[in-house]
């Protein structure tokens, strides 16, 4: 073991972006160029760093890069950091070798913007409880081997994911310059133009990779370096299609709401995997092009607003339509529907996103759902808000019908001892984060060899991930983790969830559902 394996957390700093500056800057340079190669490390000037491993960036100065936990990018996630920091020190100290992964998600926020792409920082924090929670298995005897140990790290790409090129030049610095022992990527958010550009990026770097909670099927491919432990959106519409056209051999009356904005992947992805899953399974819709309208602006309240007085007008009302869209916008619909002086028992649903609808804010100055549309909600006994969860709790007791075989109830002891408490359980985000990294850290413990004293490296990795559901599935908490081709989970179950507006009822389970059948 080198004295490296004991030095406190250095990650590779971010290139340098600006030109010369002026002859004097060129002179301190010079300078500097002796000291520098001893450091091992790229030069950023001191007013611009954040933090060791992290530097603002962009318009807002966000603080972006790769941190152990020793830097908080928002004061949501700083009991999550510390608790990672210290058991990332622990790992350094305990003289066992090791390697790390990175979690990345956008984790900051510029002030007075519109994060129209971004998760909110609850949902994100919950991933990340998971992820530390799965390292903590990990390296303390959770029945997955004990060598190398592994570090959590911290990636923030910047509102939107705006900064993933640096972040991305700065984690395939750490992958290969031997020091830090980067061989994995875990998170990614959700799915939007900047993720598949990260995930395209890491590709070409050969990083292997496991998604927590993103849909998009774009981001897949044949002989994959990104795999996923969530359900993919064609699996999500062919579950959705099914149900309807249950609801549909009984009279009801269907169509369809998309959200039709050209940067956002996940809703490109949700509307046209729907029309497909209809298709095949022969579910008519009242429309033929559906109902359409454009996420991003405040505007879309309006259009919102316009489709809900169509689809409940009395003389042809619907019975049930499909939100291909974000929880966001979900959630103006919501309250378009629950308006004052407006009947309009209709059930809606929808796809992963539909968690948002708690959590994300669609506007400028705007709070997720809350007050008095909670009142209509409750008063408004014949809608129903349904989506297709990649996780639940109650689903963990479907899934796992032998106590012992369940991993859950461990967990939530696990994160009540933590965190305290269960309730933020149920959205499902931190049973993703958890299974995305419990995954990374079975593959590098296969990757280790029988005896865990093999050399383990990204390749390593990778082939060690083709190789998950082979000779049986990992339990995760979601579900059994196996992976297909492309890697996307092969046979996963997911939960039908209703979304409630009693807040002891909120994440409401209502089955586990398969889109191609149980294993």
């Amino acid at each position: 073991m080198s004295d490296a394996s004991t030095r406190r957390f250095v990650p590779a700093r971010p290139p340098v972006r600006w030109r010369l500056w002026t002859v004097v800057a060129a002179l301190c340079a010079a300078a500097l160029a002796v000291a520098l190669p001893l450091a091992g490390e790229r030069w950023w000037p001191s007013e611009h760093r954040c933090a060791t491993g992290v530097v603002q960036r962009g318009a807002g100065d966000e603080c972006v890069g790769v941190t152990d936990g020793s830097y908080v990018y928002a004061e949501e996630f700083a009991e999550v950091s510390a608790k990672i920091r210290d058991e990332n020190e622990r790992v350094a100290k305990s003289g066992e070798d090791w390697v790390a992964i990175a979690y990345t998600e956008p984790m900051t926020r510029r002030s007075g913007s519109f994060p129209h792409n971004d998760r909110s920082p609850q949902v994100i924090r919950q991933a990340i409880e998971g992820a530390y929670l799965a390292q903590v298995e990990l390296n303390r005897g959770g029945g997955h081997g004990r060598t190398p140990q592994v570090k959590l790290l911290l990636a923030n790409s910047g509102q939107g994911g705006e900064q993933w090129r640096p972040l991305v030049e700065q984690l395939v610095d750490m992958a290969g310059d031997g020091e830090h022992r980067l061989v994995a990527v875990a998170g990614f958010g959700q799915s939007v133009t900047t993720t598949r550009e990260t995930v395209d990026a890491l590709r070409a770097a050969e990083i292997p990779m496991v998604g927590s909670t993103v849909a998009a099927d774009g981001l897949s491919s044949q002989d994959p370096t990104f795999f996923r432990v969530s359900s993919p959106n064609a699996d999500q519409t062919a579950v959705a299609a099914t149900y309807l056209k249950g609801r549909q051999a009984k009279g009801a009356r269907i169509d369809v709401v998309k959200d039709i904005k050209r940067d956002d992947t996940y809703n490109q992805s949700l509307g046209a995997n729907f029309g497909r899953a209809a298709k095949a399974a022969r579910l008519r819709l009242e429309t033929p092009d559906g109902h359409r309208f454009v996420s991003g602006s405040a505007s879309a309240a309006n259009t919102l607003a316009d489709i809900a007085a169509t689809v409940c007008r009395p003389e042809r009302r619907l019975d049930a339509v499909y939100f291909a869209g974000r929880g966001r916008e979900l959630k103006l619909f919501v309250e378009a529907l629950t308006a004052p002086g407006r009947d309009c028992p209709l059930t809606v649903l929808s796809g992963s996103s539909a968690l948002g609808v708690f959590y994300d804010p669609p506007v400028t100055g705007s709070e997720a759902v809350g007050g008095d549309v909670l009142a209509r909600w409750r008063a408004s006994a014949g809608l129903r808000v349904l989506y297709t969860a990649y996780a639940h709790p109650d689903g963990a007791r479907r899934i796992y019908p032998a106590k012992a075989a369940n991993p859950y109830p461990a967990f939530a002891d696990a994160y009540d001892l933590a965190f305290g408490g269960d309730r933020e359980l149920r959205s499902g985000q931190a049973m993703m984060g958890h299974d995305s990294v419990l995954t990374l850290g079975t593959a590098i413990r296969r990757a280790a060899g029988p005896r865990g004293g093999d050399a383990v490296d990204a390749a390593g990795v990778r082939n060690m991930l083709l190789q998950i559901g082979q000779s049986g599935p990992l339990p995760g908490l979601s579900g059994p983790i196996a992976f297909d081709a492309k890697g996307n989970p092969h046979r996963k179950p997911m939960a039908l969830v209703e979304l409630r507006p009693e807040p002891e009822r909120r994440y409401s389970y209502r089955g586990t559902v398969w889109a191609h059948g149980p294993r």
